[in-house]
Formats: C-alpha cells, sequence, structure tokens
C-alpha cells in the first residue's frame, strides 16, 4: 500500500500526496457475496478525479445490487464475478486531478453524484442525464463514456474512487463527512420541489408521506426552503419521531386516523401546495 502513483506522460496527474497503488475494496462474486480484496487504484482519465473516499452510506439499492443484480449492468450482464465494487452514496477527498481538470484543487472535500450521462443522446442533451438511454454502455466498442458508479461502473465500497468533473460539489467545513455523503440524496428530494414541482416557494404548505430517508430528507429540504407548516404521514412512530427532529410541524400516523381529514383539519380544510410521496 506504501508505493506511489507515478505520473504517466500519457495521463499526466497532479497529486499532492503519494497515492498507493493498491487499495481495499469490495468485491461482487456470486449474489449475496461480497469480499474485502486488493485492486489497483483507479486513474482518473480526461475530465476525472480521483476521489479518496472518507464517508459512504448503504442505500437499499445497494442490497439489491448485491442480492439481485438489477439496476447494476456490468459490460452488458450482470455484475456478478466480474470483480465489480457497489456503493454510490459517498464523498471524499480530492486525492488527484485528471489531465485537463482545474475545477478542483487537491485536498478539497466533495460530495459525489453517481450519473455522468453519454452527453450525446436525447436524454442527456436535455438534462435527464440519469435516465441516459446508454445507460450501461461503457465498455469495449461500445463506449458511451456513460458512468454510474456503484451500477455501471465501480462505485464507493472501497478507499478509491473515480469520478467526472460533472458530478462533484464541494462540501462546506461546518458539515460532517456522515453528513455529507447523504447530500447528494437530499438532492433527490431538493429535485422533486424545485424542478418537477415548479419550484417551492416559502410559506407554502407541504405534505410528505413516507418517512424513509428520502421522504426523511425531504421533510429537511422543504423545511430549509421555507415551507410551513411541513407535515409528514406514515405508519411508524420510530420514524416519525425522526421526522420530528428534522423539522415536521405535525406528524400524522396513518394507522391511527384518516390521514386525508387529518391533514385538512391542519390546513383549515384548504389542504397544501406540495404533497412529495
Amino acid at each position: 500500500m506504501g508505493d506511489t502513483l507515478v505520473e504517466e506522460s500519457k495521463n499526466p496527474l497532479k497529486i499532492a500526496a503519494p497515492v498507493a497503488k493498491q487499495m481495499l475494496a469490495w468485491t461482487l462474486g456470486k449474489p449475496g457475496e461480497l469480499s474485502l480484496d486488493q485492486k489497483e487504484v483507479p486513474l482518473p482519465d480526461r475530465s476525472e478525479l480521483l476521489i479518496r473516499i472518507d464517508a459512504v452510506a448503504v442505500c437499499a439499492t445497494d442490497l439489491d445490487v448485491i442480492a439481485n443484480g438489477p439496476p447494476a449492468l456490468i459490460n452488458g450482464t450482470l455484475p456478478f464475478n466480474q470483480g465489480f465494487t457497489p456503493g454510490h452514496e459517498y464523498m471524499g477527498t480530492v486525492a488527484a486531478l485528471g489531465p485537463g481538470v482545474d475545477e478542483y484543487k487537491v485536498g478539497e472535500r466533495v460530495a459525489v453524484e453517481i450519473h455522468s450521462g453519454c452527453g450525446q443522446c436525447k436524454r442527456c442533451r436535455s438534462g435527464m442525464y440519469t435516465s441516459c438511454t446508454n445507460y450501461g454502455q461503457n465498455y469495449g466498442e461500445h463506449d458511451k463514456r456513460h458512468r454510474a458508479n456503484g451500477f455501471t461502473t465501480n462505485g464507493g465500497f472501497a478507499q478509491y474512487a473515480v469520478n467526472h468533473v460533472n458530478t462533484l460539489v464541494r462540501v462546506p467545513d461546518d458539515m460532517s463527512d456522515e453528513e455529507a455523503a447523504l447530500a447528494v440524496t437530499a438532492g433527490t428530494s431538493m429535485y422533486g420541489f424545485i424542478e418537477l414541482g415548479g419550484g417551492l416557494l416559502a410559506g407554502e404548505k407541504v405534505v410528505v408521506i413516507g418517512p424513509g430517508p428520502i421522504g426523511l430528507l425531504a421533510v429537511g429540504v422543504a423545511k430549509a426552503l421555507g415551507a410551513a407548516p411541513v407535515i409528514l404521514v406514515g405508519t411508524r412512530e420510530n420514524r416519525l419521531g425522526l421526522g420530528k427532529r428534522l423539522g415536521a410541524d405535525h406528524l400524522v400516523n396513518a394507522k391511527l386516523c384518516d390521514a386525508v381529514e387529518a391533514v385538512r383539519s391542519l390546513t383549515d380544510g384548504r389542504g397544501v401546495d406540495f404533497v412529495m410521496d
């Protein structure tokens, strides 16, 4: 682990400190089988950065990938027994810059969005790169440069990962690594309110149905955007309690009452402006 990642003329890297040639990474064997193995530290190509992973979350989709495969797609097939590393919710520190990258500096903390579309299909051109029509086309003569770390390319259950420059966002100093690992996940809710919903305005009423991880983050995002009140509907008291800590103004247990009538009662019969399910 002590060897230095050397600078090569064909792929000049900007590094501030020695980077190991080998790293530890969890790799997927048969369905449900992960092993901790030694792998080569990947080299960032043009417009890419090498990220030292400092924190990673485990998503329910990771568990699906490990057990069943989809939506992971490696070399056009299921991801098993190909040395594939899952994990798609992570953050870290910039360890090396690939050729042409000057938007970030080595040592900066970043959160990652794992999708990088091909950039040439209709969906990518319209901004819908997470639904790239060339999903998984990143191998051999079929390489359309689509990347989705943890799904079609190696992910974050490792010491290092390579990310496209377009997939990064800087992490403020007062945000912990653990919080930053969920920053882009919170962006899912932000996208719903800002893009799909037409834009949440301060003072508008919001109902969030389902206090799973995305729903709980939706509560925090809605409060940060100035929603009032934010009503959280669920069936598990422990999850509803977490929602209260994240800023929910009212909690509705759908097992104990008619949720629609409860929301009407809390809003003087007018209902709400946004419902996120």
